[in-house]
């Protein structure tokens, strides 16, 4: 008989059938644990559904304010039964996408210009975001054109170049858009730094001092909120 067939008897109502079972029987897998990853709610959400099956299970919760990190550990002695649910917490897409205080984002003017007129929405005013995309697409033309009027032949461009840009851009941006992932929008203000590229090039990069606190701030602020949800049904350890 085939390794892939098994017979088997089975009795119903008195009656007696023989029954062969072709084909490979169901693989058997050991149980493995249980890793969940979400937002920055995931262990209070988790908690807060299976609070019963938990309640005599030994458990730890570790929380990082700076990296915006809780992971709870639910049965952190058992090999298959251990749940480990990890909340984070992420700036948004929209605030990436940007390259707002990121040192390797950096824009020749004319594409921030195009980048920027796609986001209008971003834009607290809609005046202003017409005004700094046209002044973006004309600046390195009027900047040229500035620097070779004014270049005295004594090697003073450089200097020349940061007086004629302070003339011609705004001193910042209003621009209103969710810092972190899931959160709302909230209006900040972002510098458009511009910088002598070698000869007459020019390269801009956005930077907000305000956006770099906020951000800061809302990570402890948004782990505070999640770990005083569950600190009385857990151990919390901070790292």
């Amino acid at each position: 008989m085939s390794n892939d067939k098994k017979v088997e008897t089975m009795v119903e109502n008195g009656l007696s059938q023989l029954v062969i079972l072709e084909g490979k029987a169901p693989e058997q897998h050991n149980a493995q644990p249980v890793i969940i990853r979400g937002n920055i709610d995931a262990p209070s959400r988790f908690l807060e559904g299976k609070i019963t099956e938990f309640e005599d299970s030994k458990s730890h919760c570790m929380v990082s304010k700076t990296d915006g990190i809780i992971m709870l550990v639910l049965n952190e002695q058992s090999v298959v039964d251990k749940y480990t649910v990890i909340g984070e917490i992420s700036v948004s897409k929209k605030f990436n996408s940007l390259g707002i205080n990121n040192d390797k984002v950096r824009y020749e003017p004319e594409e921030l210009a195009n980048k920027l007129k796609l986001l209008r929405s971003m834009f607290v005013s809609k005046m202003e975001h017409a005004s700094i995309c046209n002044i973006l697409r004309n600046l390195k033309a009027k900047i040229n054109a500035q620097i070779e009027s004014l270049d005295d032949r004594k090697g003073n461009v450089t200097e020349n170049f940061k007086q004629t840009v302070s003339s011609n851009m705004p001193d910042s941006i209003k621009l209103k858009l969710p810092l972190l992932e899931g959160e709302e929008p909230i209006e900040i203000e972002v510098n458009v730094i511009l910088e002598a590229n070698g000869g007459s090039g020019i390269i801009c990069s956005l930077e907000s001092v305000d956006a770099a606190e906020l951000i800061e701030f809302q990570f402890e602020q948004r782990v505070n909120q999640e770990v005083d949800k569950i600190k009385d049904k857990v151990t919390i350890i901070e790292f």
